[in-house]
């Protein structure tokens, strides 16, 4: 047997003795494209949480609310008394679409002149504002065909003269916060977002597994209280992570222009708050793993797949429930809804309370975590002769 074919034999029995490296290469492509092939298996987005202004009160209008009611890209969920109650539901995220049916419409559509319908939509995901402009002009223009054969029926007029009974029911649109539809303002913060997680994570799951490795881990919880360990080990990291927030979206808001209409206190306070829950799971991973090489794999496991189930491009209501689940246990999940709705619509921090107070929750069952794997790792170490450990030696 040559030395090639020894070489190759050596490697490939190492690769199945390790189970770290086996799970990695075969279970881990399965458990993502399994993961990933759920989470658009919708095909579409449908469900749009739609609210409807019917200012006409027709049998016309009843009809289109009717057209978009049975259209599967909208949930029509209330029909408001006026287009700033509208604006409020949208504000507020309660409906994502408006459709806002104007006083006259009959009576302009039957008379042959001009007719709008006008469709509100947040353009804070294109994926949402994208299906939402398609779904209503295909609803609008086939009520306005079905108002035009009704004419020509009841007139008897076909061919050339039953062009003088055509109906024109336009339709227009208007997308808030990203009126232009730009993927660069709808991309980057979430793509930078997903930047900053992976880097953190990598720096911080290292910490703790990196001491296990050397040997040192068990004089170090001998010596340090729960609290030392955390302010000492966390704290450098920390700070590294607060630069880059500061010089990361600098680079976007100032380098490339990118249009912000949120404070760059809120950016801040958001972004500590991600910062600090990130380090805490990372933390907590750092003291579950024996390595380097499994404190890595589980920090991967957790933020690779974050940015595709984060629902900051396809929407956790078009997701399948356990997928939705999954993103929705993710850090990266609240703090991409708390940069869209601060930075994207100008919102304050009081609209993202929700996003916050979650993360802060996973700072605190991270920290619990970490917690009792230091008292069962301080008592083993506690237990353990002194000749085992390096400073004796």
């Amino acid at each position: 047997m040559n030395s090639t074919a020894q070489l190759f034999k050596k490697e490939w029995q190492e690769i199945l003795s390790n189970r770290s490296i086996l799970s990695v290469m075969l279970i881990v492509p399965i458990l993502y494209f399994t993961l990933f092939g759920g989470l658009y298996s919708e095909k579409k987005v449908t469900d749009i949480p739609t609210v409807v202004v019917d200012a006409d009160q027709t049998e016309l209008s009843r009809e289109l609310i009717r057209a978009f009611s049975i259209e599967t890209a909208f949930r029509v969920t209330a029909v408001v008394p006026s287009e700033q109650e509208a604006m409020r539901l949208i504000d507020q995220e309660q409906a994502q679409v408006a459709v806002v049916i104007p006083s006259g419409l009959t009576v302009q559509a039957k008379s042959g002149k001009p007719a709008e319908v006008l469709t509100i939509i947040d353009g804070s995901n294109m994926m949402i504002s994208n299906t939402a402009v398609k779904a209503a002009n295909t609803v609008v223009k086939s009520v306005s065909a079905g108002v035009t054969l009704k004419k020509l029926e009841a007139k008897g007029e076909w061919g050339e003269a039953g062009k003088n009974f055509f109906t024109g029911i336009d339709y227009r649109y208007r997308v808030l916060y990203n009126p232009a539809f730009s993927y660069q303002s709808f991309m980057v913060f979430g793509l930078g977002g997903t930047v900053l997680q992976q880097v953190l994570f990598l720096g911080v799951v290292l910490g703790v597994a990196r001491e296990k490795e050397q040997g040192t881990w068990q004089e170090t919880i001998r010596q340090h209280h729960f609290i030392q360990l955390l302010l000492g080990k966390m704290t450098p990291y920390f700070i590294l992570a607060t630069f880059n927030l500061l010089v990361s979206f600098t680079i976007l808001l100032k380098g490339f222009q990118i249009p912000v209409y949120g404070s760059s206190l809120s950016l801040l306070i958001a972004g500590t708050v991600f910062n600090v829950a990130v380090l805490a799971i990372g933390f907590a991973i750092s003291f579950i793993t024996p390595n380097q090489l499994q404190a890595t794999q589980m920090a991967m496991l957790i933020a690779v797949p974050s940015f595709m189930l984060s629902g900051y491009t396809w929407p956790l209501m078009a997701m399948p429930p356990i997928v939705a689940a999954i993103g929705k246990s993710l850090p990266l999940t609240y703090f991409l809804h708390a940069i869209r709705e601060t930075m994207t619509k100008g919102h304050t921090l009081s609209t993202v309370t929700y996003d916050l107070v979650v993360l802060l929750l996973m700072v605190a069952v991270s920290l619990f975590v970490a917690y009792l794997a230091y008292v069962w790792q301080q008592r083993k170490a506690m237990h353990a002769p002194l000749a085992e450990t390096p400073s004796s030696l």
